[in-house]
């Protein structure tokens, strides 16, 4: 028996280098002639130059190299080559070929289920059921596709590839009846034949009640008619009414190398166009994250596409893009001074020193310590250009960073930053002030205020969960087990099972720069495997909810997107069996009311990383509630133009005759996601607003109240400004 087969595929790179030579034109570029240009002709050459053997998706161009080397190699290292090949085809996406490479090597083995073997036999059952999902899911994808539990038209039609995949799952668990990650999968595979729960035999069947929605919300996914089902890899959304004609569109990325940036239109009709080209965007590639404010004060929202994240080589730069205000965008990157090659997915803004400029912080990534990518932190010089003075200011970290997000923690209006680290402590900067800008002292309080995450973090946010007037921070664990590339910890959790651990952190501000977790008592102590995120409100309750966009990179991790709704901020609900559980992987997520009609609508970018782990973007329709709300639009006069870290406080008056206040706070939300600077937030069975006070972001501004406020509209409120303007938002109804 060979024994090299089990080493071999437990040892698989999650994570390589991806490098290339940014400053080698095309052959076929023409000379740019412009900052936008050069930005075009810099990610064009990283395309045509990166090195499948250091870049761990470019897995077509890997599996070439491979089976030359395959086809070269001495006898007895044949077999290990074959099984690298068909490894890489399988991630290319290319599940009949490696179908038929899985099988010739058991065939070889003498067809011999075994310890050593048992992981050949998996990836056989795996591709027959990526086949499958290829066939249906994605090529043939429905509203219901891919939802948990799967039903109705997420139902198979071609069912060739699960109904194989259940021989090879079930040959599996005869021998090795206690493989939950198998399990799970069997279960799946059932579902999309329409043949779960009585068809699955008794003793591989996971409980209905894991299944189960609980109350009576429940979203729809709309993207299919309104064309907004884009395919393609994981990326970011930017949701905001980027051509100010109150509607808000959809800016999308996606992660592969020649993967078009993609702008959507909100028409105001119930219809969405492409105004990719129109934009100027074409050329525009790729970007795992992104994220949007007003820099220049202009009164247009422009975007920052992150690049290169996981990718260790370090050589895709990130782009700023500026909103010409004319329904075009203008790479200004090179001109602004934020050209730098590091690997990143994490970046936020805030206006730290007060001065009405917003300022960035770019969390990069290292895993090497012999290539460093230190943090950088790029102070806005007021005239469309940026200066990064993390050196100055000791905020040039090294460390494998994945969410960078502002808040305050302790309301003296000056914005304290929280950085996650995916391999060790994250840190809470609190900032203390300074004499200038490059003088300026942020304290990583991180111990002291027991914030330090899991050791193994990625998302994270700033919230006030529970309506105290204080910035909570949520945050959760992504342990990545080179060993155990699946979501096998998911189904023991799920099975009652779940594995010792901090999975989750839920730090409540105690308000004096301290905090508790209360991840066990919110219920939020779950295994989740989340990267994107994002937070808001359902059902217009005035209790802020989370979204997060779940799963691993390896093809096995069929988990589905998590929900948790707010329940009164004393603990969260998870209500994912209620239209949220896609199981393809989630990444970017927004929030926002997409149809003006007041309550808010979802919008998550879905697929994986490799090569052929495609998806279908979703946009899940808020089905609507009775209870009321409020949209306010905050204006910064001496604090930034979009009063970005506004912290606004809403005191209602409830039908009951009790009073309660619902807190916000100006910005886009979580770490991985990019929801509308706009706040729509919910009152719950509010009879009227008795007041809104507004603290803006820049010390020694008084705080603005307001009154005479009605419910269930928009206004605007500008600093200085004592009575509100009324927003127009012209309710419109999707097509579909």
């Amino acid at each position: 028996m060979h024994r090299f087969l089990f080493p071999l595929l437990a040892t698989t790179f999650l994570f390589a280098y991806c490098t290339s030579d940014p400053k080698t034109p095309s052959k076929a570029a023409k000379k740019p002639s412009n900052g936008h240009e050069r930005m075009i002709a810099i990610l064009d050459s990283i395309a045509d130059y990166a090195d499948p053997l250091e870049c761990y998706n470019l897995n077509s161009k890997k599996a070439v190299l491979i089976k030359q080397q395959w086809e070269n190699a001495p006898a007895k290292d044949k077999l290990t080559m074959q099984l690298r090949y068909a490894d890489q085809i399988l991630r290319a996406g290319k599940n009949e070929a490696a179908i038929m490479e899985f099988q010739d090597i058991i065939n070889q083995l003498g067809d011999q289920l075994t310890p050593q073997s048992k992981p050949v036999y998996e990836l056989l059952a795996l591709a027959y059921l990526r086949l499958g999902e290829q066939q249906n899911c994605i090529n043939t994808h429905t509203a219901e596709s891919c939802i948990l539990p799967i039903q109705g038209g997420g139902v198979h039609t071609m069912t060739s590839g699960s109904e194989s995949a259940i021989k090879l799952f079930e040959r599996i668990l005869k021998d090795y009846p206690d493989d939950e990650q198998v399990r799970w999968l069997l279960n799946i595979a059932y579902m999309t034949l329409g043949k779960w729960p009585a068809g699955i035999p008794v003793k591989y069947l996971i409980p209905e009640k894991i299944f189960q929605a609980k109350g009576d919300i429940r979203f729809n996914d709309i993207a299919i008619p309104l064309k907004l089902d884009t395919r393609g890899l994981s990326g970011g959304v930017c949701m905001e009414d980027f051509d100010g004609d109150g509607n808000l569109d959809l800016f999308v990325t996606s992660y592969g190398l020649r993967d078009r940036c993609r702008f959507n239109r909100n028409n105001g009709d119930g219809t969405f166009s492409d105004r990719t080209k129109e934009a100027n965007l074409i050329g525009i590639f790729s970007g795992l994250s992104a994220n949007h404010v007003d820099y220049d004060n202009d009164g247009d929202r422009d975007i920052l596409v992150l690049r290169g994240g996981w990718l260790l080589g370090g050589t895709h730069p990130n782009s700023l893009l500026r909103n010409n205000g004319d329904g075009t965008f203008t790479d200004v990157t090179i001109e602004s001074g934020l050209l730098s090659f590091h690997p990143t997915q994490a970046a936020d803004w805030a206006d730290f020193d007060g001065d009405g400029w917003l300022d960035l912080f770019i969390a990069n990534e290292t895993q090497d310590p012999k290539r460093p990518h230190p943090c950088e932190f790029f102070r806005n010089n007021g005239k469309g250009t940026f200066t990064n003075i993390a050196p100055q200011l000791n905020l040039n970290f090294v460390g494998f960073f994945k969410a960078a997000t502002w808040g305050d923690i302790n309301n003296d209006q000056r914005p304290d930053l929280y950085i996650s680290n995916l391999y060790g402590n994250n840190k809470l900067l609190v900032n203390r002030g300074g004499n200038g800008p490059e003088s300026w002292i942020f304290e990583d309080i991180r111990k002291s205020s027991g914030t330090p995450g899991s050791g193994h973090t990625f998302p994270s946010f700033f919230f006030d969960y529970n309506n105290d007037g204080l910035d909570d921070i949520f945050c959760t664990d992504y342990s990545i087990d080179l060993n155990d590339q699946g979501p096998r910890q998911y189904v023991k959790e799920i099975l009652g099972k779940q594995p010792a651990g901090t999975w989750a952190c839920l730090y409540q501000n105690q308000g004096n720069e301290t905090f508790s977790n209360r991840n066990k008592q919110a219920g939020l102590n779950t295994i989740t495997y989340a990267m994107g995120n994002n937070f808001g409100d359902l059902d217009n309750d005035g209790w802020t909810d989370i979204y997060l966009g779940t799963g691993k990179p390896d093809l096995t991790s069929l988990i589905p997107n998590r929900m948790f709704r707010n329940v009164n901020g004393q603990r969260f609900e998870d209500i994912t069996m209620n239209g949220f559980g896609q199981i393809q992987k989630g990444h970017g997520v927004a929030f926002g009311d997409l149809d003006n009609d007041g309550d808010q609508d979802i919008y998550v970018v879905v697929g994986g990383a490799l090569e052929g782990d495609l998806s279908n973007n979703i946009l899940l329709e808020n089905p609507g509630n009775s209870n009321h709300w409020i949209t306010i639009f905050c204006e910064g006069k001496t604090s930034n133009k979009d009063a970005i870290g506004a912290r606004i406080k809403v005191n209602i008056l409830q039908k009951n005759g009790g009073k309660r206040s619902v807190f916000a706070t100006v910005g886009t939300g979580g770490s991985f996601g990019s929801a509308s600077l706009r706040q729509e937030i919910g009152l719950g069975d509010a009879r009227q607003i008795e007041s809104i006070e507004v603290t803006w972001p820049k010390t020694g501004v008084p705080k603005s109240i307001y009154t005479n406020i009605p419910i269930d509209g928009a206004i605007k409120l500008i600093e200085g400004v004592a009575t509100p303007e009324t927003v127009s938002l012209g309710k419109l109804k999707f097509k579909v």
